[in-house]
């Protein structure tokens, strides 16, 4: 107390000294307020937060937040005036450690700050204390003196001298600006000059240089230092492709080859926003048209990675190390920047970024933004968008992105999100800086992460306790590492990436080569609707060690009940559980919080192994860096299952199907009736179909000819290595994309689709189409694409009719007919306005009927149509045939539709004359079975032709009857293979 009370008399006693002498105490005393103390004081309100009500509780809570770290740090603050140090903990005059003493220097200057931060904050106790005031500008002028000296080095680390220590400067004396001497700013402000004189650098180092010298320039008074930090942000606008900054496919690049878009990408949008705010409506406002790119980031880089309030973790680097700074912290970053952009965007994106912001801040259960923003102005801007009734809710970014420039792809569907984590020649595996990530080893050597409504599985202690050997979705060697071993390793392999189709699904590749090892292998995703399917080949390794992929490391609740179901068995819940099971099929786990749980298929049944155990240990395990590191003993509870491979395994594979948000009877049902087939899973292709979504996705590994196969008949060839993926419409369209993932060819990729089409629907500039049938070859130019993924869509109907385009009773034109015992002609339903084909007779003459032909397909035919029958005495028929030759007959008899099996009848369906029907016949010419939908339900399945075909090319309606009163109407016909 007395120490206080000391402080505040002598502090008394030098200002009374000032006025007696007739010194400048105050620099708005000398002249009137001008352009540049306006910025000043826009920029201290923008730090204190301006107008607010300290009645509101969170406004409230942030003021006590403040008020007790500035008291916290001013109660062990030494005062000696012999001092060699500011705080005992940041004591470094016995260290020979440079870094340990470059990072003291910024972390004295960021408690000098928050200390002058409570003085300057309305509503704290230390509002305007001028003890508190004299310590802080004493500590200030001590650090000047002693440790922040102009001219001198900068031992340690090079941020601290040029970002970390002029950043907290430059705030503190904004907000201490009234109560320094011209003197003192202005050896503040040398010293900042001295190690930050201009804007430098790039990515996000580069807007901190233009913050820190923009804030500076407003402190001297300097235009042109103020104009330089403006102008310093042009290449940071400007979209690169190569080492820092944004790529036009959303990546985010920083420190040459390492994905940070949720570490520096953050702090670089939120500096960018903050600077453009600053300078909005001065002189030096920021005009250049490429701000405009930074409203694409946060659609294309931000929005795809942020999950109900966190930033996902593939995307923070080193920063997953810090216990603090998790995925919700870490997000706090963009809120604040996304929110700032609102104030200033044009109308559109200022609507949009006030809903994502309001989605964020609300689907944020585990994580609260108020007391975690970056100050009382981004918390008061927040309240009010949470409480503005036009403001509505963003929603869930359904979709697929790849980052092919940084290695990580997404999928994010309304209720789950999956991420993956990859590397290449081109992008480092991951970084340790500063002690930060010392066992980051294989987060980028395919991790899998999946996001739902346990939002808290990655924040909550995760990265400080789990495994790090055995990380979900990643094939490694079971070889002890030490910290930092292998960081910023690039692979010796290009083949990183995939392609996406339809906006919502993908395919993902990674040619694994990891650090300190012989081991090798290709792995493959396949990310669907609603299922994500892994595939691993050609696991080779000569080490002598155990090699092991690991299919899920999931952290459980704290009592360890989450049931694991194993092939409709539960397993024990007992923490210390282990077992190898054989045949599985199927596993179940019960997630932490309803619409968490997860399912686990294994196609042909497999040998996993699992694992339920707590963990106990302390994040220094990851992290021993000063300003970040934690050492308390935290306890979590893992269940993990994996693949053993064996010991130096030779051409192994593995593949299973994750399952988000089913529950146990779900995946029982899912795992009875797949809907997936595995088409190829070798060290030259893996390919896999969804049957549901009617996608199909391929990764072609070698620079062969390559041809991928389904139900025995050629289904793609690549000329060499791609990844591919096809959408086959309901319309009878054919959406083809094509990626390459090597990033190398400058050429193109060859592909020949064994399909015919009629024409092409549209395609990228890019793709050439080379031939329609009888199969489909297409040419991608693929040189200097960097991964992206071009497009084609292709009419493969071969037969493709709704009649809406002909003339009411006319003859169908394109048809063959024979009318000599009828007529065919087009009718007006009076049921529909749609136009439909009638066959009816006329004459007792037994035959009326039309044809149509189409290319010769020896690949499944798909023909589906609407009926209408006007009586079921006698019989109309659909026939499939190779010329003359029927191979599938429909027909109908006695009130039922009928097919032929073999040479026999079955029944399909009841039909009555009047009706609507919709009928699908699948027939395929390899194995000479049919299946017969009716109304989108298979009826009918495996029914034999009626003759043997080696190809299909012809649909055939017919009436067969001797009465004059018979007639049937089709409508909607589309034939495809």
């Amino acid at each position: 107390m007395w120490k206080r009370l000391r402080t505040g008399i002598i502090y008394m006693l030098m200002l009374s000294l000032v006025f007696e002498l007739g010194l400048v105490y105050s620099t708005q005393s000398v002249a009137a307020a001008d352009q540049y103390d306006d910025l000043r004081e826009k920029w201290k309100s923008f730090l204190t937060g301006g107008s607010y009500s300290t009645s509101d509780p969170d406004v409230a809570a942030k003021i006590t937040d403040i008020t007790n770290t500035a008291q916290g740090y001013w109660s062990i603050m030494e005062m000696s005036p012999t001092r060699t140090y500011l705080w005992s903990d940041l004591d470094d005059s016995a260290t020979t450690d440079a870094r340990t003493i470059s990072s003291n220097m910024s972390l004295s200057y960021s408690r000098l700050y928050a200390m002058a931060l409570a003085y300057s904050s309305n509503g704290s106790s230390l509002y305007h204390d001028t003890s508190l005031l004299a310590d802080t500008i004493s500590g200030l002028d001590w650090m000047r003196a002693n440790k922040y000296i102009p001219g001198g080095t900068k031992p340690g680390n090079w941020f601290d001298w040029e970002i970390g220590s002029p950043r907290s400067l430059n705030n503190t004396t904004v907000l201490l600006y009234d109560n320094l001497t011209l003197t003192q700013i202005s050896t503040y402000m040398d010293a900042v000059e001295s190690y930050s004189p201009t804007v430098n650098m790039t990515g996000a180092n580069r807007v901190d240089k233009s913050r820190i010298v923009a804030v500076r320039g407003i402190l001297v008074k300097s235009s042109t230092k103020i104009a330089n930090a403006r102008d310093g942000l042009t290449n940071v606008f400007a979209y690169v492709t190569t080492s820092d900054g944004f790529y036009p496919d959303g990546s985010f690049i920083q420190h040459l080859k390492v994905p940070y878009t949720g570490g520096y990408g953050a702090g670089l949008l939120s500096d960018v926003a903050d600077i453009v705010y600053l300078l909005n409506g001065s002189t030096w406002q920021v005009t250049n048209s490429g701000l405009q790119n930074t409203y694409k980031w946060v659609y294309d880089s931000f929005e795809p990675l942020m999950y109900k309030g966190a930033i996902m973790d593939m995307s923070r680097g080193r920063g997953i190390a810090r216990r603090f700074g998790n995925d919700h912290a870490s997000a706090t970053s963009v809120l604040d920047a996304v929110i700032q952009m609102s104030q200033l965007a044009p109308s559109t994106d200022a609507a949009n970024f006030k809903s994502m912001v309001k989605y964020w801040i609300g689907s944020d259960t585990f994580y609260s933004y108020y007391p975690n923003a970056a100050s009382i102005y981004h918390l008061v801007l927040a309240k009010s968008i949470m409480s503005d009734a036009a403001v509505v809710l963003r929603g869930e970014p359904v979709g697929y992105r790849n980052f092919a420039a940084m290695d990580r792809t997404v999928q994010r569907r309304p209720d789950y999100g999956f991420a993956l984590s990859m590397s290449s020649s081109r992008v480092y595996n991951y970084e340790t800086v500063n002690n930060e990530n010392l066992k980051g080893w294989y987060t980028a050597d395919g991790m899998t992460y999946l996001y739902n409504e346990d939002l808290g599985h990655y924040s909550d202690e995760y990265w400080g306790l789990v495994n790090k050997y055995r990380l979900p979705g990643t094939t490694v060697d079971t070889q002890t590492r030490a910290d930092k071993s292998g960081q910023t390793y690039l692979s010796s392999k290009n083949w990183v990436g995939g392609s996406v189709i339809a906006g919502t699904h993908g395919t993902a590749g990674m040619e694994l080569d990891t650090y300190g090892n012989t081991l090798t292998a290709r792995k493959s995703w396949f990310m669907f609707a609603d299922k994500i399917v892994a595939l691993g080949a050609g696991i080779n390794s000569t080490d002598g060690r155990t090699i092991e992929t690991i299919v899920e490391n999931r952290k459980i609740k704290d009592d360890s009940t989450n049931v694991l179901t194993v092939n409709g068995t539960a397993k024990s819940s007992t923490l210390g559980w282990s077992e190898t099971m054989g045949s599985v099929n199927r596993i179940h786990l019960s997630g932490n919080v309803p619409g968490s749980d997860i399912g686990y298929y294994f196609p042909g049944g497999s040998v996993v192994k699992g694992l339920r155990q707590a963990r106990t240990g302390a994040w220094t395990s990851v992290n021993t860096y000063v300003k970040t590191m934690d050492s308390t003993v935290v306890t979590k509870n893992f269940l993990t299952l994996w693949f053993d491979h064996g010991i130096s395994p030779s051409g192994g594979s593995y593949s299973y199907v994750i399952l988000p948000n089913k529950t146990s009877a779900q995946v029982d049902t899912y795992a009875s009736n797949p809907d997936i087939t595995i088409l190829e899973n070798s060290s030259t292709a893996q390919a896999v179909i969804d049957s549901s979504a009617h996608v199909t996705g391929i990764n072609f590994w070698d620079s062969v000819s390559k041809t991928v196969y389904a139900g025995g008949v050629p289904f793609l060839t690549s000329n060499g290595k791609a990844s591919v993926m096809t959408l086959e419409g309901s319309g009878g369209d054919l959406e083809v994309a094509v990626s390459d993932p090597t990033q190398a060819n400058t050429g193109t990729v060859q592909l020949e689709i064994n399909k015919a089409a009629a024409s092409v629907i549209s395609a990228d500039p890019a793709v050439t189409v080379t031939q329609l049938q009888p199969t489909i070859k297409l040419s991608v130019n693929v040189s200097g694409a960097m991964g992206k993924t071009f497009k084609v869509k292709l009419d493969t109907a071969l037969v493709n009719e709704n009649f809406n385009a002909m003339t009411i009773g006319s003859a169908p034109t394109g048809w063959t007919l024979d009318q000599t015992g009828g007529v065919v002609d087009i009718v007006n339903d009076p049921s529909s306005t749609d136009k439909s084909m009638r066959i009816r007779d006329t004459s007792n003459t037994l035959v009326a009927g039309a044809t149509r032909s189409f290319t010769a397909s020896a690949t499944p035919v798909t023909a589906e149509f609407k009926m209408k029958v006007g009586t079921t005495q006698n019989f109309y028929y659909t026939k499939l045939t190779s010329g003359s030759t029927v191979a599938v007959r429909l027909r109908t008899y006695a009130g039922k539709l009928q097919v032929s099996n073999g040479g026999s009848y079955a029944d399909v369906e009841t039909i009555t004359p009047g009706n609507w029907y919709t009928i699908k016949l699948v027939a395929d010419p390899a194995t000479d079975k049919a299946d017969v939908y009716f109304d989108g339900v298979l009826k009918q399945s495996n029914v034999n032709f009626t003759n043997a075909v080696s190809a299909i090319d012809t649909i055939e309606f017919v009436t067969h009857s001797t009465s004059s009163s018979m007639a049937m109407q089709v409508d909607n016909v589309l034939v495809t293979n």
